[in-house]
């Protein structure tokens, strides 16, 4: 036997080794991938309860005694004792308010108590009143401001005329990410009980304040205005971003998908750009983590599920679907990828 073919034998050799290792020869596995998961989703919820208790403490102290009136807003002004006195003014374009006896008064920029000072202070002055109680309150808000954070386009703080909606603000913030959660949270300072309605929670994460989870889907796809609530000054809107899966092994792009819109394995794969045009089987494995936080394998065969005798599983929080290799297809591929003339020769996007 000469040289050459003892090499070609050689190479033949162990690229039949390589390809009998299965998919473990060539990347991680499964229960490896799975405990990296595991990790990254205790941070990332950790992470998301911290940002759901920070943005509670911002809404506890923010309330509307703390609002700056602007222009447009509307002031309601009471003074005990004098009705004369009481009036409704409304700011105008140089963030002033024209009252009886002190004439036009700046208030923009200031809140409520400060324009109570204010005036109880011009009153005073001009011995116009002895000790005057002056109540200020905004009837109407036109000048707000509201942060909107998460999966949106375009986070900020925006500043609102007049009255808007949950969808009207997200509009403003360019609107949901691609991965962007089915549920939108608006947190502001509780005010009294108020009632739920369908697709809407409400729940308390500090003291003084409320969460108010509302389904994007019945808001975005149903169209139901019952869930697309008014926005208040000083809301905090929070989109969360969706809940992740990971489909990984021979597929051509292994990573991330977003668990919305009814994900199930096959739509998982699809979005992974399918299923390896070469080195796929059409077995896979879904890594799932059980009540008693242990990972469990389910067996799919994506070809049943394809020609409808298998059902498509649903896909849930920090799955992993596996698309195997075939241990065959791997043999081939390498050793054309390894034939004389081929060697550093391989084919884009299929390794």
């Amino acid at each position: 036997m000469n040289s050459g073919k003892f090499w070609m034998l050689l190479l033949i050799i162990c690229l039949g080794l390589v390809g009998c290792g299965g998919p473990g020869a060539h990347q991680m596995a499964p229960q490896q991938i799975a405990a990296q998961v595991d990790s990254k989703s205790k941070q990332s919820q950790q992470l998301q309860e911290q940002l759901l208790k920070q943005m509670a403490m911002t809404a506890a102290i923010r309330d509307y005694r703390d609002y700056k009136v602007g222009s447009e807003d509307m002031l309601a002004i009471t003074c005990l004792g004098t009705d004369k006195l009481n009036t409704e003014a409304r700011v105008n374009g140089q963030g002033e308010i024209s009252l009886m006896l002190v004439g036009p008064v700046k208030v923009e920029g200031l809140t409520a108590t400060e324009i109570e000072k204010k005036l109880a202070q011009l009153y005073q002055e001009g011995d116009y009143l002895r000790n005057p109680q002056i109540t200020v309150a905004v009837k109407e808000f036109r000048h707000q401001k509201v942060a909107v954070t998460g999966a949106v386009n375009k986070p900020d703080t925006y500043t609102l005329i007049g009255p808007r909606t949950l969808l009207e603000v997200l509009g403003m913030a360019g609107g949901l990410t691609n991965n962007a959660g089915e549920v939108a949270h608006v947190v502001r300072p509780y005010k009294g009980k108020e009632t739920s309605k369908e697709g809407m929670t409400r729940q308390s994460f500090t003291p003084g304040t409320e969460t108010i989870m509302v389904d994007l889907n019945r808001a975005l796809i149903k169209g139901d205005p019952g869930v697309n609530i008014a926005i208040r000054s000083g809301d905090v809107v929070h989109v969360p971003f969706a809940h992740l899966a990971y489909v990984l092994g021979a597929v051509a792009r292994p990573g991330e998908v977003p668990i919305k819109n009814n994900m199930t394995v096959t739509k998982a794969v699809a979005q992974a750009g399918g299923q390896h045009i070469i080195l796929s089987s059409n077995n896979a494995s879904i890594l799932r983590m059980d009540e008693n936080g242990q990972r469990q394998t389910i067996p799919v065969n994506l070809a049943s599920i394809t020609k409808g005798t298998e059902p498509d599983i649903p896909l849930k929080e920090n799955d992993i679907v596996f698309v195997q290799e075939s241990g065959a297809r791997r043999f081939f591929f390498d050793f054309k990828f390894f034939m004389p003339g081929n060697v550093g020769m391989g084919i884009p996007g299929l390794i």
